[in-house]
């Protein structure tokens, strides 16, 4: 009988165990942009266009217009602290999915994009983080998540987690 307890006892904290989470960060912040009900985004429902709301299409051609607007000639160019270099790239492709989250009140869409240097064989995954901004989206921050696949940072739900 007490065996049969035992037993018992130790397949329950096994069991359990297996479905506790494990808190490591995750790649991206948010849910897919797809994948939202008007229900799980509190407030004002954001629309391209009056009564449609936001695609991750849309999303991803912002994010190309704002590649193109500060791109000269062709060249996206972003500074990279951590190797003290500056980094001049080609965009490759936009990831899916787009993501969405609220933080500090705003509603901010998010994705990464590949980049190729133009100088070297290296690539670039660069986070970016848009906001709506009348009819538009703008993007308030760009990051280089990773350099040739070796990431630098993960999320904890919506924050930053520096990779060691």
């Amino acid at each position: 009988m007490k065996k049969r307890i035992l037993f018992s006892v130790l397949l329950a904290i096994a069991f359990s165990l297996y479905f506790i989470p494990v808190t490591s960060p995750q790649d991206h912040p948010g849910k897919p942009v797809k994948e939202l009900k008007p229900s799980e985004t509190p407030g004002k429902s954001v629309t391209e266009h009056p009564g449609k709301p936001i695609s991750a299409d849309f999303v991803k051609k912002s994010i190309q217009r704002h590649v193109n607007a500060v791109s000269k000639e062709g060249v996206f160019s972003i500074r990279d602290e951590k190797l003290k270099k500056d980094w001049k790239l080609k965009m490759d492709k936009i990831h899916d999915p787009v993501r969405v989250f609220e933080k500090e009140g705003k509603t901010i869409y998010f994705t990464c994009v590949d980049f190729k240097s133009v100088n070297t064989k290296d690539t670039l995954d660069l986070d970016f983080w848009l906001v709506p901004k009348g009819d538009k989206l703008e993007v308030i921050d760009t990051k280089i998540h990773k350099v040739n696949g070796e990431a630098r940072f993960g999320y904890e739900g919506t924050e930053l987690k520096e990779v060691k």
